[in-house]
Order: C-alpha cells, then structure tokens, then sequence
C-alpha cells in the first residue's frame, strides 16, 4: 500500500477545492469551522472536570504514540528557502502600519538575517542582532545588513535609534522576554513600531520544539522530562534541550503586554490557534488538567503583534465623551 505524506494530501486538497464552485467551497469551510468549534467546546468540557492524576503517562503509552504521530512538517533551511522565507516575512512586515515610512529597521534574534536582507534590498537601513553569528548569511552581509553578535536584553544602541523593531520565531526562546521588550522600547523611536511573531508557545502542542526526536504533540505534558530524554538515549535520537525554550504560558505574555500598554499603543493582535490534537487532551485530561487551569493556554500556539510607542511628553489625547455631538 503507498503512503501518502502530508505535504501530497495537502496537494491533493488544493487541486479539489480549484476545482469546486465558490459557493460549496465556502460550505465546506463553514462545516468545518462548526466541527472544529463543537469539538474544541467539548475537549473544554472533559478538560475542565478532569482529575489532576495522573500527572504523567509511562514508557510503553510513549513507544505507541511515537509510532502513530509522524514527524510533523517543518521548514526548510536550504538557501533557496531561507531566501523565500525572508522575502516573504519582509513583504508581511511592508503591510504593516508604520512599516513604509520607516527608515531604519532592527531584527531582533535573527539568525540568517534574510528577512533584514529583505528588506534591504527594498532600500530600508537593516541591522539584525543574534547572540549567535555561524546561522548568518553571507547574502545578508553582501546586501550590506549590519550584523552584531549582541544580547538583546543588554543592547549597545542609544535610545531611539530605530524606527521599526521586529522579531520571527525569537521570543518563545528568550529566558527573560520582559527585559526584551524593555530593551526594544527603549532604542525605538517615539511613533515607531515594534512587531513580534512567534511560536509555538510551549504549552501548545509542539511547544517543547522537541519534535525532532519526540514527534508526539504535547509530549511536555503527556511525559515527564526524564522519561523523554531515557526513550531518546535508548532509540540513538537527539537528546532533547529543554532549556531551548522558555516555559512561558498565554497568560504569561498577555500579562507583559498588560503592563506596558502605558508605553505602547497596541495597533494590532492575533493569537494563533492549534486544534489539530484536541484528542490527545480529551484522552489524557489528567496529565494536562495537572499542570494548568486554563484550556486556552493549550490551543494558543502563536502571537502576532503590532505595537506603536506612544510620546509620553505629549499630553494624551483629548476624547469626546460617549454620546456626545
């Protein structure tokens, strides 16, 4: 029998849907959407009335699920990929409020730099830091992107020398996110704009970024640590690096973005929802239920978001009253 992989169904569902009349297309979708939102309300309801024991699930439950969840799909690292990648975030980022007029652009954790490449190639001035310099790629430095090997919570530029900071993929790594966000506030101008995308967050169902050798979703939930790094010594995989990532909930994050709403104007916000292995909460409440109160913090696996630092010498802005003519 041939397997089929994820990426040929995908394919194939495209190739149907071009195929179809708008209108049962758009049907589809909204079958599918109500599907979704009655099984997400329903994982809610066994979620919330679970026992908090057992905690974890033991050694012979991991051989099984690891067998049954493939390696989910990934990006590519190949040069003509980081090169679309970068093109593509670059063009994201123009589409943005305040991004067009900006001059000077900071990149924030970026590894090969070709979002800031980019972007320099559409003739912004980009500098781009890392705490790392082997991931950066020569086509940035030949487009002239300043590169520095700096730590973002500790960075060597004067106040408001920017005036667009942005992030990919970089903040659910950082150990201190809140001195991060202070640092980009801090050397982007006064009307200047932050933007961060990033996940998954690590209660959502990959957030533990260990699917290079635990393929199983949630596997930060479902195992203990220990338990996670013995099945990967015994099957010759990649010992897992759990300080790879913070252990930052939805919570955590809403909370920062809370606390500094009186320095930054929030233009834009989404969080990004993962539903794709709500079973695996409704088949093991206990193991989730034992670590979190909060069901959101599970199917929330990414944030993007657009702040604008307001002028705190600039008097607040005078508004009518409501109802007033």
């Amino acid at each position: 029998m041939t397997m089929i992989s994820p990426k040929m169904k995908q394919s194939m569902k495209s190739s149907i849907r071009r195929l179809l009349p708008a209108r049962i297309v758009k049907s589809m979708r909204n079958v599918s959407n109500r599907l979704l939102t009655i099984k997400r309300l329903r994982t809610k309801s066994i979620f919330q009335k679970a026992a908090d024991t057992p905690p974890f699930l033991e050694m012979d439950m991991l051989e099984t699920l690891q067998q049954k969840y493939p390696f989910p799909p990934g990006c590519g690292y190949d040069a003509k990929s980081l090169e679309d990648r970068g093109v593509w975030q670059a063009s994201k980022i123009l589409h943005l409020s305040g991004a067009n007029t900006a001059i000077s652009f900071l990149e924030l954790g970026c590894w090969d730099g070709m979002a800031s490449c980019a972007l320099r190639r559409k003739g912004k001035n980009t500098t781009a830091i890392d705490n790392r310099s082997e991931g950066f790629d020569e086509r940035a430095f030949r487009e002239g992107v300043r590169f520095f090997q700096m730590d973002a919570t500790e960075m060597q530029f004067e106040d408001e020398s920017f005036d667009f900071v942005f992030s990919y993929a970089t903040f659910e790594h950082l150990t201190q996110p809140e001195r991060v966000l202070q640092e980009a506030i801090r050397v982007v101008r006064k009307g200047g704009h932050i933007y961060l995308v990033f996940g998954p967050l690590y209660m959502s169902p990959f957030g533990a970024h260990a699917y290079r050798s635990i393929t199983v979703p949630y596997c930060q939930f479902l195992f203990s640590k220990s338990l996670l790094n013995d099945f990967a010594n015994q099957k010759g995989l990649k010992p897992i690096d759990f300080n790879h990532v913070n252990v930052w909930s939805l919570e955590n994050y809403r909370k920062l973005w809370s606390k500094y709403s009186h320095m930054l104007k929030l233009v834009t916000y989404d969080e990004g929802y993962d539903l794709s292995h709500l079973d695996l909460i409704r088949k093991y409440p206990s193991c989730f239920k034992s670590k979190t109160n909060c069901f959101e913090t599970l199917i929330v696996s990414q944030i993007e978001i657009l702040f604008e630092k307001l002028d705190l010498d600039s008097p607040p802005p005078i508004r009518p009253l409501t109802g007033s003519h």
